[in-house]
């Protein structure tokens, strides 16, 4: 086998740092050493049909902008609108999006003709592919990139700061003429990381507080994956055998199967009549395998059971393998002359979050205890709990959960009552409300000359007394406070629909007595400054210009492309041909044919059409004729293959 490809001085397809630091492995243990990652790089040429993992962000537009004109292709060449929604799905398997969703096909297929539908779903594959593909080459894990690959962060870094700058581009107004910003509007929810960080303890800290009213006892239990769900050895850093044999899983299988051992454990539970109560918490391992740390309440008569049965269904699968009853479940019982169980859980929260009074970022692994310490990427000092963030983004992976107790829902709505609209509500509501609110006071101050504000917090919100208007930790989805909801006609982008949106609080007694919250209607002030890209036809970039000199716009009027978008609507909506139910797989197999034999005439002359309009266009461009590019949009349009502007004017041409 000849290994010269692999051996260049930049291996295509990889990003740059990657194929310096394989190449240089490759020459210092040879090629036969490292056949499975030579394996890999095979595979990832092998997908030539998806972007490269050294994709830019024009690529990726290029992309959803292609995948957005097969969509169209489908719509002019298909029959009947459930042909046109299948093939839909194929093309999203093809390029490992998920399918679009939708009530009716006009709303399916109108998300697939959206490129901005197609670019989400297109960089929310691509990194979740190239984090994969770093796995399995051996750049995630402690001794190279802890949770992450660097070029994840890199990436999410680079989309976080271009979110939060459409953020603060976009300004809303509501109808009492308030004008703020999207990012500011932003930050005074669960978006901002003290408020969510501050919600959660909070939360947590109102278990602890039931908990020890009801005399039960607190339970921190740690449960892990399997090791085949483990790319690397944490011992040496070397790839896992186990990972390879078990078909290279990706932090999302392992998620799903922790997520099914907790159902597992959850309906035996259920089946024995313990009801706990409490917080998980999804962490990763160094090499981005997730791990599940749960802090749960119990009766102290119910705890050796709890812990019998959380024990035996985490050791069902590969339970004998070694080391498994050692690190597969870690248990430890909270005892009140130990500290708070908030306290204990506390760190786990802010490792994820902010990173916040945690200090040296610890991690065990086998018995082993690491340190992962702040790093630079590029030109920025990245922390280990950023790198946390960024693995839960990139891999969509819940980090925060709630196990009983009552919704939370309903407390954070009761925040949005108006102390006077709860005047004549019962006294659960009235509980409840009050135990959701907290007073802050700012009181001003003169030090060395200057005026200094200090936000002082008068009386603290309290999750105990909210469970307890609730009707206890373990009310679930009965409790007596509830969200009251009015059904709400939505224009959305691509349908209309009906949906109930929330408009206050109610008692599960009294249904019909809502009392509404605080809501405000907003719209967007002027254009939002949105981030849009401006394809060639071409492959072919003048690179001599710079980009900030050069002038990219359509020879048609925005008039004339609204019409095009118009007419191409319509042609979806009222497709004279009907959709048929496939009931008769026999009938519809010979329509099928029937069809295929009508219409094969009509393919063939259109396809002569279409070739005959492509080599005017080469024409038109090599002769640098405006006005037959004019005349050939047109023509794409009376051919349904082009539904919106291909033709692009240069500063050149004007």
């Amino acid at each position: 086998m000849s290994y010269r490809f692999y051996s260049t001085e930049a291996i295509t397809g990889l990003p740059k740092r990657m194929g310096r630091a394989l190449r240089a492995l490759f020459e210092r243990d040879g090629m036969a050493k490292h056949e499975h990652k030579i394996d890999v790089i095979d595979e990832i040429w092998s997908d030539d049909h998806l972007p490269a993992l050294d994709a830019s962000d024009e690529a990726l537009y290029r992309a959803a902008d292609t995948a957005a004109r097969e969509c169209y292709q489908f719509c002019a060449e298909l029959q009947s609108l459930d042909a046109i929604v299948s093939a839909i799905r194929n093309h999203c398997d093809l390029h490992g999006v998920t399918a679009p969703a939708g009530e009716e096909e006009s709303e399916i297929i109108r998300r697939a003709l959206d490129k901005a539908w197609w670019l989400r779903g297109i960089r929310k594959a691509h990194a979740r592919r190239c984090e994969h593909m770093a796995i399995r080459l051996g750049f995630t894990h402690f001794r190279a990139g802890a949770y992450v690959s660097n070029e994840t962060v890199y990436r999410q870094r680079r989309r976080n700061k271009q979110n939060a700058k459409l953020l603060a581009s976009i300004e809303l107004q509501n109808e009492n003429g308030q004008i703020y910003s999207l990012e500011a509007l932003a930050a005074l929810g669960s978006a901002n990381k003290t408020i969510r960080h501050a919600e959660l303890m909070t939360r947590i800290r109102g278990f602890e507080e039931i908990a020890f009213d009801l005399g039960h006892v607190g339970v921190f239990a740690t449960i892990t994956a399997p090791s085949k769900y483990h790319a690397v050895l944490s011992k040496n850093g070397e790839p896992n055998p186990k990972y390879m044999a078990f078909g290279e899983p990706t932090p999302r299988d392992a998620q799903a199967y922790l997520c099914d051992v907790w159902k597992r454990i959850r309906s035996k539970l259920h089946r024995d009549g313990i009801h706990a109560y409490g917080f998980r918490i999804a962490e990763p391992h160094h090499d981005g395998c997730p791990h599940w740390h749960m802090l749960m309440f119990v009766p102290p008569e119910h705890r050796e059971r709890y812990e019998a049965v959380i024990t035996a269904y985490a050791l069902i699968e590969d339970g004998d393998e070694r080391g498994a009853d050692k690190n597969r479940v870690k248990l430890v019982r909270i005892e009140a002359g130990k500290g708070t169980a908030a306290g204990y859980i506390s760190k786990y929260i802010s490792k994820s979050i902010d990173g916040e009074h945690v200090g040296d970022h610890h991690m065990m692994e086998d018995g082993q205890t690491h340190i992962v310490v702040d790093d630079l990427v590029g030109d920025e000092l990245i922390t280990p709990s950023q790198r946390v963030c960024y693995w839960a983004q990139t891999w969509g992976i819940r980090q925060f959960q709630q196990v009983g107790g009552a919704p939370v829902g309903p407390w954070r709505e009761l925040r949005r009552v108006k102390s006077e609209t709860i005047h004549k509500a019962p006294e659960a509501v009235k509980a409840a409300w009050h135990a959701a609110q907290s007073i802050k006071a700012t009181e001003i101050n003169i030090v060395d000359g200057k005026r200094v504000k200090t936000v002082k917090t008068i009386k603290q919100a309290s999750y105990r007394d909210y469970l307890r208007a609730q009707g206890g930790p373990t009310v679930g989805r009965k409790g007596l406070v509830k969200i009251a909801t009015r059904a709400t006609v939505v224009e959305g982008k691509y349908a209309t629909y009906e949906t109930d949106k929330p408009c206050g609080i109610y008692h599960a007694w009294n249904p019909h007595a809502v009392y509404e919250s605080v809501r405000y209607q907003w719209t967007v002030v002027g254009a939002a400054k949105a981030v849009a890209f401006d394809l060639p036809w071409t492959g072919v970039n003048n690179c001599t210009q710079k980009t900030k000199n050069r002038k990219s716009t359509s020879v048609l009027t925005p008039e004339e492309s609204a019409a095009i978008a118009v007419r191409l609507a319509k042609f979806i909506e009222k497709n004279p041909q009907p959709a048929y139910q496939p009931t008769d797989w026999t009938a519809i197999e010979q329509k099928s044919k029937d069809l295929e034999r009508e219409t094969k005439k009509f393919a063939d002359a259109l396809n002569a059409q279409c070739e005959n309009t492509r080599q005017q266009e080469v024409a038109a461009y090599e002769n640098n004729d405006m006005a037959a590019r004019k005349r050939l949009v047109a023509s794409w349009a009376a051919l349904d293959a082009c539904p919106y502007p291909r033709i692009f004017m240069t500063k050149k041409d004007l």
